[in-house]
């Protein structure tokens, strides 16, 4: 059921037009009536779920590169004022220009540039233009015959990773996506003609046979919450001793209390028939945390989307009582995508709470009712099928109708994953160049640096001179009146001083980081290397399906058989499964085929040690055996954890590098390339094509490269 609190129905092909399209005004529209449109192959059908009405008037947009009016550009103010929260992004009052403004800019490099007539109709590259506009979420229905959907699982199989997430939110086109929704608004596609769309990934039944074999440990795999009266309370025990409020105003997701150690602290086995009761009886909400870990057709759709996102994508699913809530109204710093599986659940969506908050780098600590907008922009119960995207910085809760449990899974992605990323590896090295080569930043600031610059000398130096005038009338006054006024000037005097000399300090430093930045393009491929590093640890290790070889192709028993004559490819048709990195100490190919699924999303690259076994069983059930084993016996599993931290990594001999990057290159995927032709990529190995075999073999052993058998 959709409620009228601001969503635009539309047709997927009409979403460029979203601000402008004909609907009834917002008085004429009682709360959750429907909507009518033109475009009535996808609108939204009346009989189930009604629809969203319009929002107030969006204000005349700016120019096609999607800035906001000028009149519009002051920092909005929050609900509940001005928030010292770090962790938010929030801290005081911004300090925004003109300048600031490169939405544009940075839309135009995904997109391409706004034609007029789409400007005119109110297309923006613009997050912040779209939440001054009051942040208008899209709504299509997915009306199409079962005959035109995509087979889903088939495309994670096959590792298909762009037809995969065309597959994940059609009808709505995959170019339309980029260009109107994504990191702007929220979108929800309902599919009642498809209830089974999103069937295999995960049901209720997974979750309580993992819980039952022992294999889900507190704040690791699974956690268990309750959302009532205002406040989160958390039952990561195995009894009641640790259960606990979390007003507002604390961290959000917050970690149980290791109260007492040996039933609560995270890493405690969950008891199944516990966490059975809680969920039926007690009307706990369970997070599953990572279930990729455990099961196939989740493993293989994440690894297919980290391939189309280019960066780390995970997910966590929600097991969910009738009539009852988890968590708190929140906000979340990744892209998420949330998949209905069973049940129905009802989603109230608001738009971030200032501009300081959209696009967030960190997610928000819990929030009271009255931190957040009054009214939802989109409310919306989502049913088997359905799909709602909300953007980085969405604040939002959700809550289990009554009559039935509900389970979704919310697919995460774009965390750490922007241009200020970027620019946190990118600067650090400039300045190390800028160091080297520009003695000015080798030398020494004057003495009174300390004493001219900092927060005590700046309020100094900016405060008002309203007196200065007063005194200057005053000099007729008498001997005191101008003794007072003669001080008033030599305090305004030193003043003006300060000044003068914090701006030349200022300019220097201007001047200085001009020297930096002009060294910065040069560091961008570095930033991008290491990102490509970052990826190639936290990326899952791609299923046996995704592979463009056998993996009998590949190991040290298949290292040993290659010669100058052999056929190799890689292993993967994706740059970002393995990367040539050229370090100070030499070339380095990163890559993600040691990793293991065990250790996804938690900052390492999975457990080396059962890394080929999962790939090579491709058997849940052998899973659960190494998991059961693991849980056994927590000294090994450590042991076994840091070893899974080990970046897999091959060095290459500096001669070599190019025909390493050929070999990696998409044209060699294909029919594969004979190693001894690789000699004419060039570099300086000449003639070397026992060095060169070498190196193909170290390629091979680590599973980076397969060997074609002929």
């Amino acid at each position: 059921m959709l409620s009228a609190v601001g969503g635009c129905a539309a047709s997927a092909e009409g979403i460029g037009s979203l601000p402008t399209l004909d609907a009834p005004s917002a008085s004429s529209l009682a709360r959750g009536s429907p909507l009518t449109l033109a475009h009535s192959a996808l609108a939204m059908p009346r009989t189930k779920r009604g629809a969203p009405g319009p929002s107030p008037s969006a204000p005349a947009r700016a120019a096609k590169r999607g800035r906001p009016p000028a009149s519009s550009r002051s920092a909005s103010s929050s609900p509940s004022g001005s928030r010292g929260d770090a962790r938010s992004g929030s801290s005081g009052d911004a300090s925004w220009s003109a300048s600031d403004d490169l939405e544009g800019l940075v839309g135009e490099v995904l997109n391409g540039e706004i034609s007029a007539e789409d400007a005119r109709r109110g297309a923006s590259h613009s997050a912040i233009e779209v939440l001054r506009s009051g942040f208008e979420p899209v709504v299509v229905e997915d009306a199409r015959p079962a005959a035109e959907c995509d087979d889903g699982p088939s495309l994670a199989d096959a590792g298909d990773a762009d037809e995969l997430m065309r597959w994940l939110i059609a009808p709505v086109p995959l170019e339309r996506f980029a260009e109107h929704i994504w990191e702007r608004r929220a979108m929800v596609v309902t599919r009642n003609a498809h209830p089974a769309y999103y069937d295999g990934l995960l049901a209720r039944e997974d979750v309580f046979k993992w819980l039952d074999a022992g294999k889900m440990r507190y704040g690791v795999n699974v956690d268990v919450t309750t959302y009532r009266d205002g406040a989160r309370r958390t039952h990561n025990a195995n009894d009641d001793v640790d259960a606990r409020a979390i007003p507002p105003g604390e961290e959000h997701p917050d970690p149980p209390e290791e109260s007492p150690p040996e039933k609560s602290s995270p890493g405690v086995v969950a008891r199944g028939d516990v966490v059975r009761r809680r969920f039926e009886r007690e009307g706990c909400s369970l997070r599953v945390l990572h279930p990729q870990r455990w099961r196939d057709p989740l493993w293989k759709l994440l690894s297919a989307l980290e391939t189309y996102w280019r960066c780390s994508t995970g997910c966590n699913a929600y097991l969910t009582p009738p009539d009852s809530q988890g968590f708190s109204p929140h906000f979340d710093d990744i892209d998420a995508f949330v998949l209905q599986l069973e049940g129905r659940k009802r989603w109230r969506v608001y738009p971030p709470r200032d501009e300081r908050e959209a696009l967030p780098r960190y997610s928000s600590r819990n929030f009271s009712r009255g931190e957040i907008a009054p009214e939802p922009t989109l409310e919306v119960e989502l049913e088997p099928g359905d799909l709602l995207y909300m953007p980085r910085g969405t604040v939002h809760e959700a809550r289990c109708a009554e009559g039935a449990h509900s389970l979704h899974v919310t697919v995460s992605t774009n965390q750490f994953n922007a241009y200020a990323d970027v620019l946190e590896l990118a600067l650090p090295e400039a300045l190390r160049r800028a160091v080297a080569e520009v003695p000015a930043l080798r030398r020494c600031p004057p003495p009174d640096f300390l004493d001219v610059m900092g927060i005590v000398p700046a309020g100094n130096a900016s405060l008002e001179s309203d007196e200065e005038d007063d005194a200057e009338d005053d000099e007729g006054e008498g001997e005191a009146a101008r003794t007072e006024a003669s001080a008033s000037a030599s305090a305004f005097s030193g003043r003006r001083r300060l000044r003068s000399r914090r701006d030349a300090f200022v300019g220097v430093v201007n001047e200085l980081a001009a020297a930096v930045v002009r060294r910065l393009p040069s560091c961008v491929d570095d930033a991008a290397d290491e990102l490509g590093k970052r990826l190639a640890q936290q990326r899952l290790p791609p299923p046996p399906s995704h592979l463009s070889a056998p993996r009998s192709g590949a190991g040290k028993g298949a290292a040993a058989r290659v010669r100058a004559e052999s056929v190799v490819r890689p292993m993967l048709a994706d740059a970002g499964a393995a990367r040539l990195v050229l370090e100070e100490s030499g070339p380095v190919v990163y890559h993600c085929f040691e990793n293991g699924r065990l250790y996804h999303m938690e900052g390492g690259d999975g457990e080396e040690a059962d890394a080929e076994e999962e790939a090579e069983a491709d058997d849940e059930e052998a899973d659960d055996e190494e998991a059961d084993d693991e849980e056994a016996d927590d000294e090994e599993a450590d042991e076994r954890d840091a070893a899974s931290r080990r970046l897999g990594a091959v060095r290459v001999d500096a001669a070599f590098a190019p025909a390493v990057e050929a070999l990696l290159s998409e044209d060699a995927v294909g029919a594969g390339v004979r190693v001894g032709d690789l000699l004419e990529a060039g570099g300086d190995a000449g003639g070397d094509a026992e060095g060169l075999v070498a190196t193909v073999r170290d390629l091979v052993a680590a599973g980076v490269v397969a060997l074609v058998e002929r």
